[in-house]
């Protein structure tokens, strides 16, 4: 019986060492899905939106009351056109985010984001695709090499794990560009302006430019270690 009972002392302290690094990983893993599946549909609405609408520049403009554009009602517009049951969040969450970055701080940019109601997708995915004053309709801002990156129209940050603050850029919240030529992840090896590829993507960093890491290589592992590289160690192990 005491070898017993020592044996299943073993099992329970060597159950409790591992359980957490388990439920971790599958987390990370659900979060990772769940950013493929939502780089899927901003693609295709990309598609939908570019043959039926064109370029942002094309598109029919929404104008607030006293006469100023009302960027991110014109890209609520178009999106409603071709996103199905798609919502505006308007509840506390949505009102008064919290955003932190990958170190630990207060996302100290995130105040323009107030008040801008994101869109919610089917699945409970919440959409903020706002632009701020660097952002025109023109698509002239320039971020990196590919053609894509030399025409970027806006940024569109995706919370994947909706209504739960803080959210956390890197962890559960994500960046894309709108471009002339197709939905680019933040962070990617193209990248040479803006958020520099990885530089961002670390436990010291923002966390702002993970997006292209998770898709690319399907980890999270940036959370866990640190001297990975696009060109180099892609994982902790």
């Amino acid at each position: 019986m005491a070898e017993v009972l020592i044996t299943l002392g073993i099992l329970g302290i060597l159950i409790a060492m591992t359980l957490p690094a388990l439920v971790q990983k599958y987390q990370e893993k659900v979060t990772i899905n769940r950013l493929k599946k939502v780089y899927s549909t901003l693609s295709q609405l990309y598609v939908f939106v570019s043959e039926k609408d064109g370029t942002p520049a094309e598109w029919g403009y929404v104008y607030n009351e006293d006469g100023s554009l009302d960027r991110s009602g014109t890209i609520q517009n178009i999106f409603s056109k071709y996103l199905r049951k798609l919502q505006v969040c308007k509840d506390s969450y949505c009102q008064n985010p919290l955003y932190k970055l990958l170190n630990g701080t207060e996302d100290g940019n995130s105040s323009y984001r107030i008040g801008n109601s994101p869109l919610i997708l089917e699945d409970g995915t919440l959409l903020r695709a706002n632009m701020d004053d660097r952002y025109t309709f023109d698509c002239s801002i320039v971020r990196g090499t590919t053609n894509a990156l030399k025409n970027v129209c806006f940024e569109i940050m995706v919370d994947v794990n909706a209504r739960q603050n803080p959210s956390t850029y890197g962890r559960d919240v994500f960046v894309f560009y709108w471009t002339k030529y197709g939905i680019v992840p933040v962070g990617s090896v193209e990248e040479t302006s803006g958020v520099m590829p990885f530089s961002t993507c670390s436990r010291s960093g923002s966390g702002y430019g993970c997006a292209a890491w998770v898709l690319a290589f399907e980890n999270m592992d940036y959370l866990h270690c640190d001297g990975l590289s696009w060109n180099g160690k892609k994982s902790c192990k």
